[in-house]
């Protein structure tokens, strides 16, 4: 009576070359990392659970990773990859209220991140007519180097939202849309 591949569970036939663990036996090409699931030919590590790693993947996983922000070692592996770089959750902050910005939207400005709030204070471009900063990816219109909502951008007139280049600028340097002017 043949044994069984622990993995496959198919039968091993003659000629078939098996790899044995703890009491277990595998077809070679069954016997594989849990990393990258190539077939483990060499050393090893137990991870448990039937589960086991190959010593390249365990020797990328030693490289100790450091966070950018604080130069602590990053131990759980779990972090936040800023610009190509590790950054602990804790670390990745707004430049300005130091905010974790982990699960949060966040805006560059000069190659710092800040919170979408600071950020709008800070630098934020203010429509002419209401004065309330635009958030990040706003449509606005501009008029003679002046920014505008959509919505504030009307009729001096009739109040009629100018979605088009179809008006005029009177001599007071009021908007009027076609009907009006």
């Amino acid at each position: 009576m043949s044994s069984k591949c622990a993995f496959c569970e198919q039968p091993f036939v003659n000629g078939d070359r098996k790899s044995k663990y703890n009491n277990l036996e595998y077809h070679q090409d069954c016997f594989r990392c849990s990393t990258c699931r190539q077939p483990i030919k060499q050393a090893f590590y137990n991870l448990d659970n039937d589960e086991y790693r190959c010593s390249d993947c365990q020797k990328k996983l030693e490289t100790i990773i450091k966070c950018i922000r604080c130069s602590q070692p990053i131990n759980d592996g779990s972090y936040i990859e800023y610009k190509n770089d590790p950054v602990h959750a804790n670390c990745f902050t707004c430049f300005r209220c130091s905010q974790p910005l982990g699960n949060m939207l966040y805006v560059e400005h000069d190659n710092q991140p800040y919170c979408v709030p600071c950020h709008m204070d800070q630098f934020a471009q203010s429509c002419a007519v209401c004065g309330r900063p635009f958030p990040p990816g706003t449509s606005t219109r501009k008029c003679e180097n002046q920014y505008f909502h959509i919505e504030c951008f009307r009729c001096f007139q009739c109040g009629k939202v100018l979605l088009t280049k179809n008006y005029l600028i009177n001599s007071d340097q009021q908007r009027l849309c076609d009907m009006c002017s």
